[in-house]
């Protein structure tokens, strides 16, 4: 029962969210959640062990 009403709540909380933006657009993810310059993107993927951003997109374009 006390599960349910904590659904509830959250979703009511939600829903006001949604409805109170003056303009009806739903919630966008902060700017920091972006994926950023193509320099960091292609630094995180070389950290994680994957090939850097530019190779990558020269691997997939074709050869003219």
């Amino acid at each position: 029962m006390k599960k349910e009403k904590e659904m509830r709540v959250i979703a009511a909380v939600i829903s006001s969210v949604i409805l109170g933006s003056e303009y009806g657009e739903s919630i966008r993810p902060s700017i920091g959640r972006e994926e950023g310059i193509s320099w960091s993107v292609s630094h995180r993927r070389m950290a994680l062990g994957k090939i850097s951003l530019l190779k990558a997109r020269t691997v997939r374009s074709t050869k003219r």
